[in-house]
């Protein structure tokens, strides 16, 4: 088939896909007239693969809602061994472009080109992804009032300078929530994503479990059970604030610095998370990421990061591994985690980690 715009082949995970050849960065995409198709993103559909393989529901009916090339569905369904695919995309040229993509893989599946929110009206889905090239806020009221109780919610976030601090009154504006720019603000953000798709679902008698959620490169990502909120309590929602130690401690809603409204509880199912395993299509970067998330989906809400400490207690920062050792050796749990690369998580009180970061804090000056 002849496509207005030139055409190249990407080999993803299991899948050969063929998509439109052009100029592309590194990091988000630029929109255009084709059908839009981010490398970057490979590390999304990385973990969705994984996790979909492991989903603790049957999943029979399952909608890439906004497929582009087609290429989370078709990965889904090569590496999860999921039928019954469904895609949709308001552009007819990547509906067809699917078509041709759903041949070249030898699968069958259902193609649309509609409004995403039109298709809620009419079907009902195990399990709905939304990966928009934008923030997700437009669809989530339809996607939750449309929701099977049980079913599957896959929702990124690629508007992560709002969520994480960078543009406050644009993250009120659209989360209703107050973020911060910290080296924290990835988990903040992900946090207020949470709590936004909470505070969507229970407006539409409905409540949410995270399964799996995490930050990588410019995106937010979360998968989700929807469940009955009449049968089901709502999940831990409210609000922190930042004391003089730098620790993140329960507020309330009326102070000027609260922080929220958010999700205080686990990111994800810890059983669910040590249940996932790659496989031989996922990427070296994606596995290590899976083996950063298993390692602290236990830990407690937020981390704290050795550059930070080194500035507020004037020292240089140990090496990482050598503070994790020094926390476990003093009973408390602790593991690095995915959001910074010198961040750890731990359950050790603050001034406990203060203790221990200023005996094996090498002496000179504040690293920069």
């Amino acid at each position: 088939m002849d496509f207005s715009f030139p055409t190249t082949e990407a080999i993803e995970g299991r899948a050969r896909l063929l998509i439109p050849d052009v100029p592309r960065r590194k990091g988000p995409g630029a929109k255009g007239p084709w059908p839009f198709y981010n490398p970057t993103m490979a590390v999304n559909r990385d973990l969705s693969a994984i996790a979909l393989a492991k989903w603790p529901h049957s999943l029979q009916h399952v909608l890439d809602g906004l497929a582009a090339t087609g290429a989370w569905g078709i990965r889904v369904g090569l590496e999860a061994n999921v039928s019954g695919l469904a895609f949709n995309d308001l552009s007819p040229p990547a509906a067809e472009l699917i078509r041709v993509n759903l041949g070249r893989n030898g699968l069958r599946g259902e193609v649309w080109s509609r409004d995403l929110r039109k298709v809620f009206t009419e079907r009902a889905f195990d399990y709905v992804d939304i990966d928009p090239f934008g923030p997700p806020t437009p669809f989530l009221g339809h996607a939750f009032h449309a929701a099977k109780t049980p079913s599957g919610l896959g929702i990124t976030a690629t508007d992560t300078a709002p969520l994480c601090g960078t543009y406050p009154k644009t993250c009120l504006r659209r989360y209703v929530a107050q973020p911060l720019r910290c080296p924290q603000g990835h988990e903040i953000g992900l946090r207020i994503l949470l709590g936004y798709l909470e505070r969507v679902a229970q407006a539409h008698g409905k409540v949410v479990r995270p399964q799996l959620a995490f930050a990588a490169e410019h995106f937010l990502r979360v998968h989700l059970i929807v469940l009955d909120g009449l049968r089901e309590e709502g999940g831990p929602m409210g609000y922190v604030i930042r004391d003089h130690r730098g620790a993140f401690v329960p507020a309330d809603q009326r102070e000027p610095e609260a922080i929220g409204p958010l999700w205080t509880g686990p990111l994800s199912d810890p059983a669910f998370v040590r249940s996932l395993a790659p496989s031989e299509w996922t990427s070296v970067p994606s596995q290590r990421l899976l083996t950063t998330l298993q390692a602290e989906a236990e830990m407690p809400a937020f981390f704290v990061t050795t550059d930070e400490l080194a500035q507020r207690h004037r020292g240089s920062p140990p090496k990482l591994e050598r503070f994790l050792q020094s926390l476990r050796n003093a009973g408390f749990r602790a593991a690095r985690t995915h959001f910074h690369p010198r961040g750890v998580k731990t359950d050790a009180p603050p001034d406990e980690v203060v203790r221990l970061f200023r005996a094996v804090a090498p002496s000179g000056p504040t690293a920069g």
